[in-house]
Parts: structure tokens; C-alpha cells; sequence
């Protein structure tokens, strides 16, 4: 293919996607695909219809019917060997991800349902073979295909091999999931994907990938067209029917544009164009972790809040993050021209760690990270050691045969996780169980008062702790821990209870069966002898 046919392809991709979000546009509005502003999270000030991946799939198809067209008509064989096999799975699993992106914009799926969906196009694209079974990065191959299962079912080869597998799964789903979380503001995926693609597209010609660089320029046709309606401020949104499209496509040339030889994928450099993405989802998840939230927790703490957070708004926001993810294509370029992945991994990489400092230290951002991630690993010692007084004494109770060593520990264990006094009462009776206060210290050699009555078993009582205002310990912390001592105790002397009557009344059966069952005496006839019958 030369310069003209990709051209075309790029025009009817662009063409169609244009006319088509119009039309798009309406639908969303119908189905109620509508994302409405938050006054959170989201940058945008009034109702955006959403589901703007359907348009970007009909321009994305236009293109490659057009490559299709003009391979048959020019009698080219494709360099690829599989590549028309590819190109049918590849539509299989865009509609599939289509589909789960549609559901999602108008019904907002839970996230199992969601990776599910995307884990049945990554089936789609893994056995039809669009995978990863060799990596080659930094002078390094690495081969995934030592345990592989090979077999032929109805004279269709089957393949399996569990490291590539993995490998493939977790790179489409990362991929998907990369671009879905990016897509936070106008144009910034739509623009973003669109530099992308264009760098994936020269990396697939540098290797003479031919299939894959017609897909990258219907890829980049459909998201330039569709970024004129995706400029602040925009008239529809990606939605998630879009960006994990872009996701799943920039995946797939990733893998196939960048071969070198039959199976050896060299990943690095899609991964360096896709630095941007690739990097606030990386801050995304430190950042959740640090504050022990949940990795699906939404915040305003994405890199294009913190540019609006400086006083940049959506446009400004959107070049300045275009002009970073277009250094890095740059670099990855500079890499395929000289031939030299450890330049681009070093100028990227730098690019990248000196960006996210600049942009978070004038946000104070950088500081406050230090600070949670020097709290989280704090509460994280102070668990182990919580964690080992608890489960030490526990293990210690087991081996206890009266109710007074049961509490006797527990009060110890109290005393090491700096409580200042528990109380555990009966609920039916208001019986006092268990009292540990500082205002008697003497009993046995104690820093702390305890007493403890009969107790009762089961769940059936009420308990209350306090600890110094002073303590450097979480109360969550100490709370937690006792009151896995105060209910593990409780069931402890309820089993000893309940061991103790069963021997009492085991002891009582025995001794009078044993009277019951004494011999009887008899002196026998013609003899001075006794003899036992």
C-alpha cells in the first residue's frame, strides 16, 4: 500500500465519522446516555449526551472497508499471514466492547459485569491469534510459549499457553481501562488517542506491519473527525462505549504493529506513546492505595484537575496535556529512528517523572501524598503489632483450663495495646464480666484494675473500651483487635462452660453405673473360699 491508499483510508474514516455523530448525537439524547455535571469531579457545566463510541466505530469501519477495497482492487496479498482472520476477530470483539460500552453509558453496568465483557473480547482476540507469546525489549527476549497446550478440534488448531495468556489478558484489559480513565475532559482521550495512534501508525510501517498501520490510520481518521465535535465545549462525549473502543484498538496495534519476526512483540514503545494515560492511571492507583481507598474510587485528582486546579481552563488544560503526550511520541519516534529503545525508556521515563513532580508540587499535591503514604505505612506497623498481641493471646487462651487465666490474659493484652479501661456486661442481667480500669494498680502487679464475675457465653453481652488521649495509636486500631479479644474470650469461657458440665455430668453416669454394675458375693458349697460370680 502507498501514501494515496492510506490517505483514503484516513478520509473515509474522517468523512463518515463527521456525518455519522450527528446523527449519534440524537440516539444518545434518546436512549437517556446523558452525563450530567456533578459539581465534583466533572469539568463540563451542562448535560453532555455520551455514547459518542458508536460514531467512532461506524467511521473506524468505513475505514477499514476502504482498505479492504483497495487491497482487492490492487491485488495486494497482506504482509501479515493471518491478518484477514485478524481483521474478523478484531470487528467480533469491538462489537462486543460496543456493546458493554452502550449498556454502561445509558444503564452505568457494576465493574464485574464490565470486565467480564471485556475479558470475552480479549477471548475473541487471544484464539483467533492477536496475542503476545514472545517480548522483546532492551536487547531481552522473553519467551512465554514454554508451557503451552497445542491440539487440533475439528481441524481447527487450538492453541493455549497460560504465561502468554495472562500476558495478552492483562494488557487489553489495562489498555481498555488506561484510556476509560483518562477520559475525564473534553477532547483530552479523543486528541490524546489521536497523536497516539498516529506514532503506532509509523511504528507499523518501520516494521512493514502493513494490516495494522491501515487500521491505526482508520483509527486515527475516526478520532480526528470525531474531535471536532469533542472540543471544549463539547457536543458529545466518548463515553465508555468510546474510550474503551480507543483502548482495545490501541492494544491490538500495539501488539501487531510493533512484531518483529513471526511472534516477538516489541512492547516498549507503544507503551512509552501511551505515557500519559499510562501515568495518571499509575498515579491513580498510588494514590487510592496510600489513602486506603478503593481502586474504582473517583477523585479530583487526575492530572487535567490539577492543570484546572492551577487556573487553566478545559482548552488550555487539554494543549498543555497534548504537548506532553506529543514529546513522548517524539520520543518514542527519535527511539525507532536510531534504533535505540534504552534512549526513548530514558527520555520518556525522565519526561514523565519530572512532569507529575512540577504539576503536583505547585498543587501541594506531592506533599500531601508524602505525608498519607508515611501515615499509611505508620497504621501499618501499629496493625502488625496490634495484629500480633491479639492473635498471641488468643493462641495462649486456647491452653487455659479455668475462666480466670482466660481473663487474666485478656487483661494483660489490653495493657499492651494501651487501654485504659473495658468493661463487658451481661445483657440479660447487667452482670459486670469483666471491669479494667487505671484507678487500682495493684492487683496482680497490674498497671491496670480488672475484675471478672461469672461470664456468659455466645454474643449475649455489651462492652466499652477507652484509651489515653495521648496514644500514638489509632483507636480503629485498638478497637478492632479488642474486640476480637472481647469476643473470642467470651466464646472461650463459654466452650470451657460447656466442657466443664459435660465432664461433671459424664463423672456422675459413670459412678453410678459403677455401683450398678458391682459383683455379687456368694459363699459356694464346699469350699471356705469367696469367689466373685
Amino acid at each position: 500500500m502507498n501514501a494515496n491508499d492510506f490517505l483514503m483510508i484516513f478520509a473515509a474514516s474522517f468523512t463518515v465519522c463527521v456525518l455519522t455523530t450527528p446523527m449519534v448525537t440524537h440516539l444518545a439524547r434518546w436512549a437517556g446516555a446523558i452525563d450530567k455535571p456533578d459539581n465534583n469531579r466533572k469539568v463540563h457545566f451542562a448535560a453532555t449526551p455520551r455514547m459518542g463510541g458508536l460514531a467512532l466505530a461506524v467511521g473506524l469501519f468505513a475505514g477499514m472497508i476502504m482498505a479492504a477495497f483497495l487491497q482487492r482492487a490492487r491485488g495486494i496479498d497482506e504482509t501479515a499471514p493471518h491478518w484477514a482472520v485478524h481483521q474478523l476477530a478484531i470487528w467480533a470483539a469491538s462489537v462486543v466492547i460496543l456493546i458493554v460500552g452502550v449498556l454502561d453509558d445509558t444503564q452505568d453496568l457494576r465493574p464485574r459485569i464490565k470486565l467480564a465483557g471485556q475479558s470475552l473480547a480479549v477471548l475473541i482476540l487471544y484464539f483467533s491469534g492477536i496475542r503476545i507469546e514472545k517480548i522483546t525489549s532492551l536487547g531481552l527476549l522473553i519467551d512465554l510459549n514454554q508451557f503451552s497446550l497445542e491440539t487440533v478440534f475439528r481441524e481447527v488448531p487450538f492453541h493455549f499457553s497460560p504465561a502468554s495468556f495472562f500476558i495478552t489478558w492483562f494488557w487489553f484489559i489495562a489498555c481498555m481501562n488506561i484510556w476509560n480513565l483518562i477520559d475525564g475532559m473534553d477532547g483530552l482521550a479523543s486528541g490524546v488517542g489521536l497523536l497516539v495512534s498516529g506514532t503506532l501508525t509509523i511504528i507499523a510501517l518501520h516494521g512493514a506491519n502493513m494490516g495494522p498501520a491501515a487500521l491505526s490510520v482508520a483509527l486515527s481518521g475516526g478520532l480526528a473527525g470525531f474531535l471536532l465535535y469533542n472540543w471544549h465545549p463539547a457536543c458529545i462525549f466518548l463515553g465508555d462505549s468510546g474510550s474503551l473502543l480507543i483502548g482495545m484498538l490501541v492494544g491490538v496495534i500495539g501488539v501487531e504493529g510493533s512484531l518483529k519476526g513471526p511472534s516477538a512483540v516489541s512492547i516498549l514503545f507503544p507503551i512509552l506513546a501511551m505515557g500519559l494515560p499510562i501515568s495518571d492511571t499509575a498515579m491513580a492507583i498510588f494514590r487510592r492505595w496510600v489513602r486506603n481507598l478503593p481502586l474504582s474510587a473517583a477523585d479530583r485528582r487526575h492530572i487535567h484537575h490539577l492543570l484546572i486546579g492551577l487556573g487553566l481552563n478545559p482548552r488550555q488544560a487539554a494543549v498543555l496535556l497534548y504537548c506532553f503526550s506529543g514529546f513522548l511520541c517524539g520520543v518514542v519516534l527519535l527511539g525507532v529512528a536510531f534504533n535505540h529503545e534504552f534512549l526513548a525508556l530514558t527520555l520518556g521515563f525522565s519526561g514523565c517523572l519530572a512532569f507529575l513532580i512540577v504539576l503536583m508540587s505547585r498543587r501541594d499535591e506531592l506533599t500531601t501524598l508524602r505525608s498519607d503514604l508515611n501515615d499509611r505505612m505508620a497504621r501499618g506497623k501499629l496493625d502488625r503489632r496490634a495484629a500480633v498481641i491479639c492473635f498471641t493471646t488468643m493462641q495462649k487462651q486456647e491452653l487455659c483450663r479455668d475462666e480466670a487465666s482466660l481473663w487474666r490474659l485478656f487483661a494483660e493484652a489490653c495493657d499492651m495495646l494501651l487501654v485504659t479501661h473495658v468493661s463487658v456486661v451481661k445483657c440479660d442481667t447487667g452482670e459486670a464480666l469483666l471491669e479494667i480500669s487505671e484507678q487500682n494498680k495493684a492487683l496482680l502487679g497490674s498497671p491496670l484494675q480488672w475484675r471478672f464475675e461469672t461470664p456468659c457465653g455466645g454474643s449475649s453481652y455489651v462492652w466499652t473500651m477507652g484509651i489515653a488521649e495521648d496514644t500514638d495509636v489509632d483507636a480503629d486500631i485498638i478497637y478492632r483487635y479488642v474486640y476480637r479479644l472481647v469476643k473470642s474470650t467470651s466464646q472461650k469461657v463459654d466452650q470451657l462452660k460447656m466442657r466443664n458440665e459435660t465432664l461433671a455430668k459424664s463423672e456422675s453416669g459413670s459412678a453410678g453405673q459403677k455401683s450398678r454394675m458391682e459383683p455379687e458375693i456368694r459363699l459356694p458349697v464346699g469350699t471356705n473360699s469367696l469367689e466373685a460370680v
